[in-house]
């Protein structure tokens, strides 16, 4: 009965390292360019990706930046956007996830508002420091597209 108990608790060990692996949160920055009718953006980015489940990681950033807009000053915005994978398991090395969420948008001497956003990204290999690079491009209150860097784990996205 003792080995079969044993057995059995030794049975889920590997499933809990797994789920311990993907429930990392992982650090990432970010830089964007934002054009709509109005301005042009450019800002950086700070935020986190918390996996949400093998396929969808959940990024949340705070940015801030310069504009060309005719009151310039200090722009800030607050993303939260839910991309899915397409290669979880990094088979290849560049890989593509689509997705979407919420960006709150501060213009220097407006109010804040809401955006909703839809986004591509295509993320590279592994490189340094665990750091993978990416490229997004998006549609939110104008366009977007921007470069980043994302630590993850060594087995997942």
């Amino acid at each position: 009965m003792r080995t079969f108990l044993l057995c059995l608790a030794l049975s889920g060990m590997p499933a809990l390292a797994f789920a311990q692996e993907r429930a990392h949160v992982q650090p990432a920055a970010r830089a964007d360019l934002l054009r709509d009718g109005v301005a042009t953006r450019v800002q950086g980015a700070l935020g986190v990706e918390i996996p949400a489940g093998i396929y969808v990681r959940v990024g949340m950033y705070a940015g801030a930046g310069s504009s060309t807009a005719a009151n310039r000053g200090l722009d800030a915005r607050a993303d939260v956007i839910a991309r899915f994978l397409l290669d979880p398991f990094r088979q290849r090395p560049w890989a593509l996830s689509a997705g979407g969420g919420l960006s709150l948008r501060a213009d220097h001497g407006s109010v804040a508002r809401p955006f909703l956003v839809a986004v591509v990204d295509l993320e590279g290999p592994r490189m340094w420091a665990g750091f993978s690079p990416s490229v997004q491009a998006g549609l939110g209150g104008g366009v977007r597209v921007g470069i980043g860097f994302r630590r993850s784990t060594a087995s997942l996205r």
